[in-house]
């Protein structure tokens, strides 16, 4: 072999450690990403659907805004 055959092969075992490790962080990212998804759905089930307007009183009758 020549010299840059050894330099490839050099550098092809640090290649594929570099993508197995990048590997295994997206697997871990999607789990991640899985539990979050499974934690959301679980707290947006028992919100009720929307809710009246206020049509008296003080808090939230009145809207004022400035442009």
């Amino acid at each position: 072999m020549d010299g840059v055959s050894n330099q490839i092969m050099a550098i092809s075992g640090p290649l594929q450690s570099a993508q197995l490790a990048q590997s295994v962080q997206i697997l871990v990212l999607r789990k991640a990403m899985e539990v979050q998804q499974a934690s959301v759905q679980s707290l947006l089930q028992p919100a009720p659907g929307p809710q009246p307007l206020a049509t008296s009183g003080a808090l939230g009758t009145r809207l004022n805004v400035f442009a």
